[in-house]
């Protein structure tokens, strides 16, 4: 049976602000020559994952998160704070802005790299992957944090942000035909620490915070770190990349920190890439 190098995918978190990394991790592939064939992307890491699949390289992607991100306030008017009927935000100026940098047209068949995106449908509780239509209305589907953003609906779906079931999606670029995979996870791994002891891995702990907020979030940080954990144990990636990243970063208001998350990403990468260039480089029968 002759051999070939393994098909290379890459997973990419959820995280809000945190997944500016995923732009660091790529940066390093780029310069080491390292295309992934095959993206599959939830939440921040779907927006990031569309960039990379419409074709841009890291230094534009780089570009245009700073040409949107000046600041705090800048971000809190891209994502449109006028509340809704149902308590939600619109959301719609951070809409256009995406649809703008991957084009408001662009279908998944328009892309250079095969593409999904992980998001949740309200109505029936259930894991949705999207790669066919309209990039941009998968990219708002899987942005759509529950509670903040409203739901997006394409025909009977009500979506939301896919990182409640499935924020890692390490088996959907799997289906996808990936043989090799990276995986890049922006938000904190608990299963280091043990009760009763001090934690290896911090809380996040957003600035500027009321208490009930930080403790709300750091049980919804819980639950995506075992469900995470659970998922990796049934489809394991071939390597994990964790960024180092400031327990303060926080997901929703730390997107004028895009560079320190960017710097973290390359750092995590760089320290990896030994292990990534073996990975690449060992062919596999088939």
């Amino acid at each position: 049976m002759a051999e070939h190098l393994p098909v290379l995918g890459i997973a990419l978190g959820g995280g809000g602000a945190r997944g500016f990394a995923h732009i660091g991790v790529l940066k390093v592939l780029q310069h080491a020559g390292i295309f992934p064939r095959l993206v599959a992307g939830t939440s921040m890491g779907g927006i990031v994952g569309a960039m990379y699949a419409r074709g841009m390289s890291a230094e534009q992607m780089e570009a245009a998160v700073r040409q949107a991100i000046r600041g705090r306030t800048d971000m809190i008017r891209a994502v449109d704070l006028r509340l809704t009927q149902t308590g939600f935000v619109r959301g719609a100026r951070i809409y256009d802005y995406i649809a703008k940098v991957i084009g408001p047209e662009t279908r998944f068949s328009d892309l250079r790299r095969p593409l999904a995106m992980v998001a949740v449908d309200l109505n029936t509780g259930r894991e949705v992957v999207l790669d066919s239509g309209r990039v941009a209305d998968a990219v708002r589907a899987t942005i759509s944090v529950p509670g903040v953003f409203l739901p997006v609906e394409i025909g009977a779906l009500r979506l939301v942000d896919g990182g409640m079931l499935n924020n890692l999606p390490v088996d959907v670029v799997r289906r996808m035909g990936a043989e090799a995979v990276i995986a890049v996870d922006a938000l904190p791994n608990f299963q280091a620490n043990m009760p009763g002891q001090s934690p290896v891995v911090p809380p996040l702990q957003p600035r500027r915070a009321l208490r009930v907020y930080r403790e709300l979030w750091n049980a919804v940080m819980i639950m995506i770190s075992a469900s995470t954990e659970a998922h990796l144990q049934q489809w394991p990636a071939d390597m994990v990349i964790r960024p180092d990243l400031a327990p303060d970063l926080d997901m929703l208001i730390g997107f004028d920190r895009s560079q320190e998350a960017i710097a973290a990403g390359e750092a995590a990468a760089e320290a990896a890439l030994d292990q990534i260039l073996a990975l690449v480089n060992t062919p596999i029968a088939g």
